[in-house]
């Protein structure tokens, strides 16, 4: 019986660990979109710096109002993009914030059953150890009555 709960214990640390190594994954994968997610909003930062720059030395020179209505319907598109990529980078935060709670439970898990395997383990000890002690002892018995 010993055996077939250290064998079912075994194969649910097996399944756990697995468990969290798809979890470290899935993880990874949401830090990586996130830091993607960044590296785009921080290009696209740039790019309308760059761009209000270009427009503020456009407009010391002199537009014509087409041109203007040109920069200024620009520059409020980059602001949209801007505004969208910082939705979807706090999208991406969520989602791994999520991934690690859910890596942290599936850590939590694996420790426990690494628990019990180690709780059995010590339990078969202890029974064997009283098995040997109580055979020692009786082997002992015996050798005194054949000694008698």
């Amino acid at each position: 019986m010993a055996k077939q709960s250290t064998q079912t214990l075994t194969l649910l640390i097996q399944l756990a660990t697995d468990e969290v190594d798809a979890a470290m994954q899935d993880l990874a994968q949401a830090m990586q979109l996130l830091e993607q997610a960044q590296q785009q909003r921080t290009m696209l930062e740039q790019y309308q710096q760059e761009y209000e720059q270009q427009w503020q030395l456009a407009s010391q020179k002199g537009l014509k109002a087409d041109l203007y209505r040109n920069f200024q319907g620009f520059f409020s598109q980059l602001e949209l993009a801007v505004r969208s990529q910082n939705a979807q980078i706090e999208q991406c935060q969520a989602n791994v914030l999520q991934k690690r709670q859910l890596l942290q439970e599936k850590q939590r898990k694996q420790k426990s059953f690494e628990v019990l395997m180690t709780r059995a383990a010590t339990m078969q000890a202890k029974a064997e150890g009283k098995r040997d002690q109580k055979l020692m002892d009786e082997f002992a018995s015996r050798a005194k009555r054949t000694r008698l």
